[in-house]
């Protein structure tokens, strides 16, 4: 597993940013050999949440964005990035 970092701060022109509009998602999870890579760009609220399971492990894994805004580029195992998904559709469900 590799772990890349978009290096521009605009979200529109992050490659991330530009990969999830392409696929009409906020989400991508990719598993390979029970490792996974969770890619997503979040509100700071959701991203606090997803990046708890890591505990202090997280640096390096994340970066912010303007508006409130994180992007989560983390290679994690897979139980982890499941507990990660977990936190996530649970702080959404908390914030609707």
């Amino acid at each position: 597993m590799r772990n890349s970092t978009a290096l521009r701060t605009s979200t529109q022109s992050t490659d991330l940013g530009a990969l999830l509009a392409r696929r009409s998602t906020d989400l991508i999870l990719a598993i390979e050999d029970g490792n996974a890579l969770v890619r997503c760009q979040v509100s700071s609220e959701i991203a606090a949440a997803m990046l708890a399971p890591l505990k202090g492990k997280a640096a390096g894994q994340f970066r912010a964005l303007p508006g409130n805004l994180v992007e989560i580029d983390a290679a994690v195992s897979l139980p982890t990035a499941l507990q990660m998904m977990e936190a996530k559709a649970a702080m959404e469900n908390t914030l609707h």
